[in-house]
């Protein structure tokens, strides 16, 4: 026989003695098999489930071809404070003329259509790409087809492809729709396909519902148009960052193509922005910190799971001791412990991707919606393959205590107990150390997201009801008809049974539609503009009805609010909130006069008629409720019309219980205009906090978990240690000793590792503060109140563990305790 073949034989043959002999030992001991399974799949079902995040986010390629090489490009004006502006016609056509870099350039292009039929007008988010674009992200269509190049040449038939979603609601998956037309603001479009379902898109949140070519002319490209472009192979992201900024100043010196309101200096530059750091790079932060947190989870249980195993086989001495008469080795009992170790990680990996799946749908419901679709979350082969890695090193960690334990046991003396005593109270220390992490961190979150909720968003957001309405392209816009429409609209909509009052303007709590850091830039009657200045003199523009104010109850700090008078005839006034007084006018700006662009196509070539500040307003959070107000000029719909604008009613009830009868005024006085993005002003508000929520509710399941785990662990360890010390107990009680002594001294022994995992977890958790001061909101991260508090809490369930084993010795009779052994 081969010599090789035999011991591949002998191998097996005692592998499988040993997993037979595993089953068997576990199976006797039913209790302690069904809480080591139950308490490694809580720890592995959890690390499962956040790892499918973070390989979502963090690891796995985007669902494109080369996705690594596909690239944003944006520009920044630095002195206005804007960081994502698209790049114009003679910027994007310099940046697309470098082969060396790119070897494909494309633009991309929102805008909401209105798509009218029998069912009524919708409003649907478009996107127009050009042929680029579809090349670089290789899409799929569940049915027909994608565009074909003609398609994408001028003068070409109008085609369009449907999302699922839309196809499903609008015409109910109906394949014969295929082939026919639909009409997307007064235009007739041919339905050439419907894009399959793992296709996602959107730099905005949401999805696409239908695409459209756009021709691929230099012409085309407004300042709408963002630009996608696919790296050269072997460019790195800095190599094309050099690049773009080399081409960037040129351009500036050249054609100067972005300038401040009288041709000032704004700060050109250019961004080079990767896929995932477009799409995902805001959840970095958070899906790290959620890694940290589910693996200390899972060390937790590995740790209650390392003590089970001590305590068996303490329990087993007298087995152990006989097979090592027999003639049994170190290295064999080794083996059978780490086969028992193996078989309870396979069982709770087994498990454990079981509660994956389940927890995995929770993720995604709890996630919040600025997660984009390109996150594709799910229990797949790549999370399969991560739970059979981590039960592998589940089974390492937690079945080496019993082996190394064993090391130091005297086996048949009370050595082995101290020595497993001890090995125990060190892994209580770590457990107890990584639950106080968790519970700070928790704490940080709860307290940080409690103080979020209780913003002050400078008006009163009770029962107001919220929704978008955009002019279709069968009734041309005018400035006169969009004034006179919306007046009408008002007067409507105030008269309605339920309503206290209407208006009509931008929608405050805009989010991700603002930018955070800058606006436009205004003028100062009596100053030069100050584009390099410590606060930057730009502002986000609101255009308001006559009831604004008042229909939102925002205060009026001086001055007056819009009146009936200030028509188009009338001189040019806006309102301004206190942070741009106290930026620019902190003696006052009632009566001061500000130059405020008109539309224009770009910053190049506005115009800045004067306008007088007739009053000053609270500040309204605008962007989100942890961020700072800006600064905001509002302007009155009556002088500076837009076509399409928000609509926000107070009323009596409740507000969406009016949805139908809003839409009902609308569509009565123009049939074709879409009524959508109908919501309360508490629900914009409580979607601006979706993600704090989210992070403070997985950490603080997690935080709950490891204090349960904590607490099972230090009653196990301590009932043991008890049970162990039985005949010694009854020898104190025999000679005297009282009951409350008898507690007090079990208790202490159990809390000795317990404080000292208490202090490490302190001092980790100081050390780790500064990953959480980027998640906090209005507290430090290092605020001694959670730290005390959560120190606090862990020590009493401390305490309340040790009680209860404690109590139960002092009950057992001394005569009964001194024949125990």
């Amino acid at each position: 026989m081969n010599p090789q073949n035999s011991a591949a034989h002998r191998l097996l043959a005692t592998g499988s003695w040993l997993l037979a002999t595993s089953l068997r030992s576990l199976l006797r001991a039913p209790g302690f098999t069904l809480a080591a399974v139950l308490t490694l799949a809580l720890g592995i079902g959890a690390n499962t489930a956040i790892f499918s995040v973070a390989d979502a986010i963090l690891f796995r390629p985007l669902p494109y071809p080369n996705s690594e090489r596909l690239v944003m490009v944006w520009n920044r004006l630095t002195k206005l404070g804007l960081n994502r502006l698209s790049p114009v016609a003679s910027t994007a056509e310099a940046y697309r003329r470098l082969d060396n870099i790119f070897d494909s350039t494309g633009g991309i292009f929102w805008f909401d259509r209105v798509l009218t039929g029998d069912t009524g007008p919708e409003r649907v988010p478009g996107m127009l790409i050009t042929h680029q674009v579809f090349d670089m992200l290789a899409p799929k269509a569940a049915l027909g087809r994608i565009f074909r190049p003609e398609e994408y040449l001028p003068g070409a038939d109008p085609v369009a492809i449907l999302s699922p979603s839309l196809f499903s609601r609008r015409y109910g998956s109906d394949p014969s729709t295929l082939g026919k037309s639909i009409i997307l603001d007064n235009r007739s479009y041919r339905i050439v396909g419907v894009m399959s379902p793992a296709f996602e898109f959107s730099l905005r949140g949401g999805s696409i519902d239908v695409w459209t070519p756009k021709p691929d002319n230099p012409e085309n490209w407004g300042n709408a148009t963002r630009m996608v472009a696919r790296l050269r192979p072997g460019v790195s992201l800095q190599a094309a960052q050099s690049a773009l900024e080399a081409v960037a100043k040129h351009v500036d010196e050249t054609l100067h193509p972005y300038n401040g309101p009288h041709g000032e200096d704004a700060g050109y530059r250019v961004q080079v922005v990767s896929f995932r750091d477009q799409f995902l790079g805001d959840f970095r932060t958070v899906t790290l910190i959620l890694l940290c947190a589910v693996v200390a989870v899972l060390l937790i249980a590995c740790v209650n799971v390392a003590n089970l195993l001590l305590v068996r086989a303490v329990s087993r001495e007298k087995e152990t001791t006989v097979r090592r008469a027999l003639g049994a080795t170190s290295a064999r009992l080794a083996a059978q412990w780490m086969a028992e170790s193996a078989v309870l990680a396979l069982l709770g990996g087994a498990l454990g991707s079981i509660a994956a799946a389940w927890g995995v749908k929770v993720l995604v419901r709890l996630s919040p919606s600025a997660l984009p679709g390109v996150a594709k979350i799910s229990v797949d082969t790549r999370a399969l393959a991560f739970t059979f890695v981590i039960s592998f090193i589940v089974c390492i960690l937690f079945g080496l205590a019993p082996v190394l334990a064993s090391a130091k046991m005297n086996w048949g003396t009370r050595g082995s107990t101290r020595h497993s005593r001890r090995a125990a109270s060190f892994l209580i220390t770590a457990e107890v150390a990584l639950a106080v992490i968790l519970m700070i961190s928790s704490g940080l979150l709860f307290k940080s997201f409690a103080r979020l909720r209780n913003v002050d968003p400078g008006f009163n957001a009770s029962h107001l009801l919220t929704m978008q309405t955009q002019f279709p392209a069968t009734q041309p816009v005018t400035k006169i008809r969009s004034r006179a429409f919306y007046a009408e609209l008002q007067e409507k909509l105030t008269a309605l049974p339920g309503v206290v009052d209407a208006t009509i303007g931008n929608l405050p709590i805009r989010g991700a539609l603002l930018n955070p850091g800058g606006g436009d830039p205004f003028m100062i009657k009596g100053r030069a503009y100050d584009s390099g200045g410590s606060i930057g003199q730009f502002a986000n523009m609101t255009i308001v009805g006559p009831n604004y104010f008042r229909t939102l109850q925002i205060p009026l700090r001086s001055g007056r609010t819009f009146a009936a008078g200030d028509t188009a005839d009338a001189p040019l006034v806006v309102m301004v909130n206190e942070a741009l007084e106290r930026a620019f006018f902190p003696q006052g700006a009632v009566g001061q006069q500000i130059g405020v662009p008109q539309p224009c196509y770009d910053l190049t070539h506005c115009e800045y008629p004067w306008e007088t500040i007739i009053g000053v307003a609270a500040d309204v959070k605008t962007v989100g409720l942890d961020r700072a107000a800006l600064p905001q000029i509002y302007i009155p719909h009556a002088q500076q019309p837009f076509p399409n604008a928000g609509v926000i009613l107070r009323t009596t009830g409740d507000p969406l219980a009016l949805t139908r009868q809003v839409s009902a005024v609308v569509r009565s006085m123009i049939p074709d205009m879409p009524v959508f993005d109908v919501r309360t002003m508490e629900d914009r508000i409580s979607e601006t906090i979706g993600q704090p929520r989210f992070e403070t509710a997985i950490v603080g399941f997690f935080a709950g978990a490891a204090l349960f785990l904590a607490a099972i662990g230090i009653f196990g360890v301590v009932a043991h240690s008890t049970a162990q010390r039985t005949q010694e107990i009854g020898i104190r009680m025999a000679l005297g000793a009282d009951g409350p002594r008898v507690v007090k001294t079990v208790v202490f022994d159990g809390l000795r590792p317990v404080l000292l995992g208490v202090l490490i977890g302190l001092g980790g958790a100081l050390a780790t503060s500064r990953i959480f001061s980027t998640l906090l909101f209005s507290i430090k991260a290092t605020d001694p109140a959670i730290f005390l508090t959560s120190a606090a809490v862990l020590t009493v369930v401390a305490i309340a563990a040790c009680l209860v084993p404690a109590r139960r010795a002092i009950q057992v009779d001394p005569m009964i305790a001194l024949r125990s052994e």
